[in-house]
């Protein structure tokens, strides 16, 4: 796929296998994480968590490519990409969503519609491990994305 290997070409900051990291991370380019890694995540370009990653945030980027674990809402403006070795616990937002043969998806996802997103226009997703609470899902219920 083209997009693996330009972002392999230009990795700008990489988190090791043996590393781990707690905070909040802004970021333009691409950034591979090998490592642990908890907190929230702010990409401008592509995130790529290799097979040895774990990842617990709430993560925005252009694109994302997934072939370790992470938990957590994510929403990408371009693609979202879990290889076979990804495993993702959380909700999936972005236009194109791509989850091959043997990756472990347990989560909501939203695709397919191509925009730049918008805070009133997203769709309504509770926290991951939490269920919304009552008054919030009268009020949400038609925007909440239920599985099938």
């Amino acid at each position: 796929m083209k997009l693996k290997k330009k972002a392999a070409e230009s990795i700008g900051a990489f988190l090791g296998s043996d590393s781990e990291f707690e905070g909040r991370l802004t970021f333009q380019g691409t950034i591979r994480i090998d490592g642990a890694y908890k907190g929230s995540i702010a990409v401008d370009g592509t995130l790529i968590v290799g097979p040895s990653g774990r990842v617990k945030a709430e993560v925005s980027a252009s694109n994302m490519i997934i072939s370790g674990e992470v938990t957590g809402n994510m929403t990408a403006e371009t693609n979202i990409e879990v290889h076979a070795s990804g495993k993702v616990y959380g909700n999936l937002i972005a236009p194109t969503v791509t989850i091959h043969e043997g990756a472990v998806f347990q989560g909501h996802c939203h695709s397919g519609e191509r925009r730049n997103p918008q805070p009133g226009r997203l769709p309504m997703l509770h926290p991951v491990g939490e269920n919304p609470s009552p008054e919030l899902q009268k009020e949400t219920e038609s925007q909440v994305i239920k599985s099938a």
